[in-house]
């Protein structure tokens, strides 16, 4: 037989005979229902305001109000619970009645069978069980997914949390990697600017060819840290020169005689030496060795031919030999800025890349050319001004490029910068600019 537990379900039982209503009650009771009785179908109507049931048991035979009647009333108040009609084999007519008004679920015979009867209410009640059921898994699911929901809110807060912590700890480490190199480049200024206290050695020049050098990077495809190598070998070009006699730095290097220009043109490797120790300044001192190479392959000290040369070395030359005649350091006279072209042009495809010697002098002569600037703090820029040359957060480190437009939100995201590094920014204008 069908298992017919009661268990957490409730019955109406209603009956104009009190011993029908006890046995109803006894049945029902010893499978796990919970019974209510009324003695006629107004007193049931009266508990089921008061009181919602699964299922009703009605006898059909009842003075003032029939079965029919009462269980048609009944679904007016508890639509959902299961109906049964308790009837005899002469109440057919009101049966069918009550069937069809009260939506009766099963009708029984008197006397009925008490499996029956439950088996009956187990069928009636399945759907309600299923849907129970259903609920409680939905309840339980509900709380579950919101249980998720919060973890997930809260695990998401604990992520928000500690990537704001790992983003502040990444700015701090930038703003300190900021602070060291701007150091570090600092130093190498500082180490230049002591090497050219030396008599013969021009005052600013190393540092006017470093600034050639970054100018000129990204025309023929220098960047990044060969370009940065490139810039400290400008730098410390004289550091090789450091133990020469004083008598061969007032002389213009084309004036010494053959011994003591061989000598002297060893200056590249000397750095080189000096710098090998040093991790960070290694890449300049492989730039610097190859200063005296030549493009047609007659240079010293390897007699590197071609792109052999490192580009960064190429770039050095032609930006070095530019300023030093100009200077006269190389040979007797200072040159202008038009002979110091012609020397480059000349030497074009011989000492030069001649790829190189054509984006340098292009650079210059658009310099020379270039209408007035002036230097101002980020402080003092304003929207429309243009910039006259690259702006940099240190050696060769590229914040914008020479001729672009300023807004109010660059020079924002300007001033944040240098207070982030703790350093003030020096910024070029065209004087053109308002």
């Amino acid at each position: 037989m069908a298992d017919t537990t009661g268990a957490g379900f409730s019955v109406l039982a209603v009956d104009d005979e009190p011993n029908i209503v006890s046995a109803l009650r006894r049945t029902l009771r010893s499978r796990g229902f919970t019974v209510h009785t009324a003695l006629g179908g107004a007193e049931g109507l009266q508990l089921l305001d008061a009181q919602p049931v699964d299922a009703i048991i009605s006898d059909m035979r009842m003075p003032e109000m029939t079965g029919a009647q009462f269980l048609q009333a009944a679904r007016v108040k508890t639509p959902e619970a299961v109906r049964i009609l308790l009837t005899g084999y002469a109440d057919i007519t009101s049966t069918i009645d009550a069937v069809n008004h009260g939506e009766i679920f099963r009708y029984l015979s008197k006397p009925w069978d008490d499996d029956v009867l439950l088996s009956v209410l187990h069928d009636g009640l399945e759907r309600k069980r299923l849907t129970r059921e259903r609920d409680q898994l939905l309840a339980l699911t509900r709380e579950q997914n919101a249980q998720l929901q919060t973890h997930a809110e809260q695990l998401e807060e604990k992520v928000r949390e500690r990537t704001q912590d790992l983003e502040k700890a990444n700015d701090d480490v930038k703003a300190a990697h900021a602070r060291i190199s701007a150091d570090f480049q600092g130093t190498v200024k500082v180490l230049s600017t002591i090497l050219e206290k030396r008599p013969g050695l021009t005052d600013g020049c190393s540092r006017r060819v470093a600034e050639h050098v970054k100018n000129l990077g990204p025309r023929i495809g220098l960047a990044g840290a060969e370009l940065q190598d490139t810039i400290y070998a400008a730098l410390l070009e004289d550091l090789g020169k450091l133990t020469f006699p004083e008598a061969w730095l007032t002389t213009p290097m084309h004036a010494l005689n053959g011994r003591d220009r061989d000598e002297f043109m060893q200056h590249p490797l000397h750095g080189d030496g000096y710098l090998m120790s040093l991790a960070s300044l290694r890449g300049a001192g492989q730039v610097l060795r190859a200063l005296y190479e030549r493009f047609d392959g007659k240079g010293v000290p390897a007699q590197l031919e071609g792109e052999r040369i490192p580009l960064g070395a190429r770039a050095l030359r032609a930006a070095s030999e530019y300023e030093r005649l100009r200077s006269g350091s190389l040979e007797t006279r200072r040159f202008s800025h038009e002979d110091a072209c012609k020397w480059l042009r000349n030497g074009s495809g011989t000492r030069f890349d001649p790829q190189v010697a054509d984006a340098f002098i292009a650079l210059l002569n658009e310099d020379a050319g270039a209408p007035p600037s002036r230097t101002l703090t980020v402080g003092a820029l304003k929207a429309g001004m243009v910039l006259a040359k690259d702006l940099t957060a240190g050696v060769g480190v590229l914040l914008l490029s020479k001729d672009h437009l300023l807004d109010d939100a660059m020079i924002r995201r300007l001033d944040a910068f240098q207070n982030r590094v703790g350093k003030d920014l020096n910024v070029v204008v065209y004087r053109s600019t308002t």
